[in-house]
């Protein structure tokens, strides 16, 4: 059975009330920006964040993504810092090293797919990124439950 995997952009107290629903297999009442991203772990992931971060030539950035809350397993916050490079990934100054991510990616050794499928995924990843509006106090989170 494929994992149900999802990023979404919110604040922290709907994000925590999101994973609960999708956790008892409910709808989520907010409406919030959302994107499915079926089979993907959270280790596949990092590595795209660690992908990312040499793409844009960020150093010392942590791709591990964050619990937000001990009862909730399937959440995770990914780190300001790499948010920022995901939203990085849509002005990238050579248009070809979007395109170079996507395959690397991959064909990393934790992935298992095609450059055709992981593509429109990190360019739909680094839209939702840019969306992220720190004055709003909403972040990246990240869902993943089997």
């Amino acid at each position: 059975m494929t994992a149900f995997s999802e990023f979404f952009v919110t604040d922290h107290h709907t994000a925590v009330a999101r994973a609960k629903s999708l956790d008892a297999g409910k709808a989520p009442s907010a409406d919030v920006p959302v994107l499915p991203v079926p089979g993907l772990s959270d280790f596949e992931i990092e590595v795209l964040g660690e992908l990312a971060a040499k793409t844009v030539h960020a150093t010392g950035i942590s791709a591990e993504l964050g619990m937000v809350d001990i009862e909730l397993d399937s959440l995770f916050v990914v780190p300001e810092a790499l948010a920022e490079i995901f939203a990085e990934l849509v002005d990238l100054e050579d248009p070809e090293e979007l395109p170079e991510l996507a395959a690397a990616w991959a064909a990393a050794e934790e992935m298992e797919s095609t450059p055709e499928v992981t593509e429109p995924l990190v360019r739909a990843l680094a839209a939702l990124a840019g969306t992220v509006d720190e004055g709003a106090r909403t972040h990246l989170y990240f869902y993943s439950a089997a």
